[in-house]
């Protein structure tokens, strides 16, 4: 009788200590959770901070002024072919070289607070270069758009193409139509590429569009104003139609028939080099020259500027 009751007496020690000793490791193991959890919150913070830290600092290069950055900066990419006949190459190895540097251009832009970059791809009056030519850049603009489409997202680009498209190839047609559409909501940097693009043209058409609704009795003939104008301009698809920084690349010095109407106050630069060439240190250089210049829009030294853009 006695080495039973012993022996009930030692199973409920048994499961008494069972129970404390489990009791005690979940106490345990929730005070190291805790103190987990703690210490990994810390650690979030700190990255949350460090990345804070670094989104705030400035990303410009020496001598920038974030307050003065062109929010549009025009591009007429010069010298492709002369830059291939240099360097004994075919043209086509040119246009190519130019495409990357458009590509290489593009992040500069979105790190730097440019909201607008366009670009001359394509003139009306190039249609009559070889036609060998014609055709290669036909394809080398389809494949830029199909190819670099996943960096338009991940950099969050905006692609437009202003121009008549009507008489591009089918297949550059349908691309476009398919990297507008899919960029549509991007809004770090509006990337418009004039493709066929005519500056006289452009005007042109905005004339027309605005005598239909003249004729049409949509609107008077005293209501046409510069604003209703730029509304008709195919710059209407962005927020700032009006370049701030136009540059031209390979020393030449005219606008080529290049939005005419929007150049009016833009700054002009004109650098030496090929398009191929230019890159992130010739575009410091434009934007330094940019900042340097006093934009009056007509006034004179002291008056209150008023930016276009």
């Amino acid at each position: 009788m006695i080495n039973i009751l012993i022996f009930v007496v030692l199973v409920v020690v048994i499961i008494v200590a069972e129970k404390f000793r489990r009791s005690f490791t979940s106490l345990l193991f929730k005070s190291s959770s805790f103190s987990s959890t703690k210490r990994a919150e810390k650690s979030i913070s700190k990255v949350v901070s460090s990345d804070a830290k670094f989104l705030l600092e400035d990303k410009l290069p020496a001598g920038l002024s974030r307050e003065t950055i062109p929010k549009h900066v025009a591009v007429i990419m010069d010298g492709n072919r002369r830059w291939a006949k240099k360097k004994g190459l075919e043209p086509m190895l040119g246009h190519e070289s130019g495409a990357r540097s458009l590509v290489k251009l593009l992040p500069l832009c979105c790190n730097w607070g440019i909201k607008v970059l366009t670009v001359y791809a394509f003139s009306t009056e190039n249609w009559i270069r070889p036609r060998v030519e014609v055709d290669f850049l036909m394809k080398l603009f389809e494949n830029i758009l199909k190819e670099e489409l996943e960096f338009f997202m991940r950099q969050e680009v905006r692609v437009s193409v202003i121009g008549d498209s009507s008489k591009l190839p089918r297949s550059l047609q349908k691309i476009i139509a398919t990297v507008t559409e899919t960029t549509k909501r991007n809004s770090s940097c509006h990337l418009i590429m004039a493709v066929n693009y005519s500056g006289r043209a452009d005007i042109v058409q905005a004339c027309q569009s605005i005598s239909n609704k003249v004729k049409d009795g949509l609107i008077k003939s005293e209501d046409i104003d510069e604003g209703l104008i730029n509304h008709e301009l195919e710059t209407k698809c962005t927020e700032f139609p009006y370049p701030d920084l136009l540059i031209r690349t390979s020393g030449e010095l005219r606008l080529s028939n290049f939005l005419m109407w929007q150049l009016a106050y833009t700054e002009l630069y004109f650098d030496e080099s090929f398009w191929p060439d230019f890159g992130e240190k010739q575009f410091v250089q434009a934007l330094h020259s940019f900042q340097r210049r006093q934009r009056r829009f007509g006034g004179q030294d002291g008056d209150k500027l008023v930016c276009e853009s």
